[in-house]
């Protein structure tokens, strides 16, 4: 049995085409979806805006716009700190105003979004943006409101998201938190106007800064995972279904009715369960091991983490092989078939199911997420959909429940294709050799 085993690894090894599909072929997709797909994060990162502040008589009355803007370059503003501890010893007025302040000083921004140059005309600022030394305008009304003026340059980048998506980005975040400036400032001067003791109660202020932080960035998973994840793990469920191929040679060369090689075994004084034993365990080391390295070029090369759970990552190949190797069982166990047909049905296998896996492209995922949300049934039963799931798991759960869960679905199936390939390979007999 041993030298069985040597003999097959010895073969699987010699199986160029086998290698390519199973190292080869992974590892070019994945450098074709890195270099595609690689920037896409950073692309879609908030950059600072240079914008030009126009700090006038009307900015000077616009309360809280000099907190605003320090807090969107990231600097430190020690007179808005201040003015929030002075609140007791004002007048009303001058009360309303340093709460107003304390206010939008609360706005949580997190990143930096303007890299500001401050002027004291507008002129001034329209020559810096002409100059094409800022993007922008920052520039404050008669009643308090800021707008933000853009250059036709800008906003003609902006628009095309194929030159910079990240100024798209950050113009759109800037815009929003300029909205709620001004929506917050107009609410805080209509409810003093209605009622002018509001601003004695700390109870007003408190409401006024819980509507200014009504968005909280939170993470729902245990790690930040690439938003393009799916698409190399969709690759790895049809990797591991190419690896039937090793299974399939094994078993059709075993068929004494298919090759003279098959007439050898079958008249030899090891049993077939044995040699079918031994070719198994060869084609399952060399699944595992052409995965194992189709996904290490992944986890280090492209940099698709697992969320720290790179054992478990291992565990899964693991399984996967095994399915995989079971599956090629009950496809080489057909009678009657060559090994070039049964190759071809695998193959075929292979593609179509990777279809329902998400891997070719947009319209793929949307039906693979279709499918799993209408008919969670025909995804239990997909393979390569549940080789995925086993990545998906270790990168968007943090427990491992769904992992185990997955495996076990992989292990059934399994052992529903070793039991229907060891019915067909008992039934078979030959009139003569």
């Amino acid at each position: 049995m041993w030298s069985t085993f040597i003999v097959s690894l010895k073969s699987n090894l010699r199986n160029k085409s086998a290698l390519f599909w199973l190292i080869v072929f992974p590892i070019a997709l994945s450098t074709m979806f890195n270099g595609v797909f690689g920037g896409l994060d950073k692309a879609m990162s908030i950059t600072p805006v240079p914008v030009a502040v126009v700090q006038d008589t009307n900015w000077t009355n616009a309360v809280g716009a000099d907190t605003l803007i320090t807090a969107l370059s990231g600097s430190q503003n020690d007179s808005g700190q201040a003015s929030g501890s002075s609140q007791s010893d004002s007048q009303n007025d001058d009360k309303s105003d340093s709460n107003a302040d304390t206010v939008i000083g609360d706005i949580n921004i997190g990143v930096r979004l303007l890299d500001v140059t401050k002027v004291d005309s507008t002129a001034q600022a329209r020559d810096l943006l002409t100059q094409g030394k800022t993007d922008g305008i920052i520039a404050a009304d008669g009643d308090g409101r800021i707008a933000l003026t853009l250059g036709s340059d800008t906003v003609a980048t902006a628009n095309n998201g194929t030159q910079d998506v990240g100024l798209d980005v950050s113009l759109a975040a800037l815009d929003n938190v300029i909205d709620q400036y001004n929506r917050t400032s107009a609410t805080v001067k209509t409810a003093l106007k209605d009622n002018p003791t509001a601003a004695l109660t700390r109870t007003f202020w408190n409401g006024i800064g819980s509507a200014t932080n009504g968005t909280k960035e939170i993470t729902l998973t245990n790690f930040k995972p690439d938003v393009m994840a799916r698409y190399y793990y969709a690759l790895m469920g049809m990797a591991c279904l190419l690896a039937m191929s090793y299974m399939i040679h094994t078993v059709t060369t075993a068929q004494a009715n298919l090759s003279a090689l098959g007439i050898r075994r079958t008249v030899a004084p090891l049993g077939r369960a044995k040699q079918l034993l031994a070719g198994f365990l060869a084609g399952w080391l060399c699944s595992c091991v052409c995965l194992l390295v189709a996904l290490a070029y992944i986890r280090y090369v492209c940099g698709i983490k697992v969320g720290g759970r790179e054992p478990l990552a291992v565990l899964a190949v693991l399984v996967a092989s095994f399915m995989t190797c079971s599956f090629g069982t009950m496809i080489g166990a057909i009678p009657k078939l060559t090994d070039g047909v049964k190759q071809s049905i695998s193959t075929a296998i292979a593609c179509g199911l990777s279809l329902f896996s998400g891997l070719y492209g947009g319209f793929a995922m949307e039906l693979s997420d279709l499918i799993s949300r209408k008919a969670p049934l025909l995804a239990a039963i997909n393979p390569t959909q549940q080789v995925t799931n086993l990545f998906y798991s270790l990168m968007y759960y943090d427990s491992t429940q769904p992992f185990i869960r997955t495996c076990v679905i992989l292990l059934a199936m399994s052992a529903v294709f070793l039991t229907a390939g060891v019915i067909m390979l008992r039934r078979q007999r030959y009139e003569h050799l």
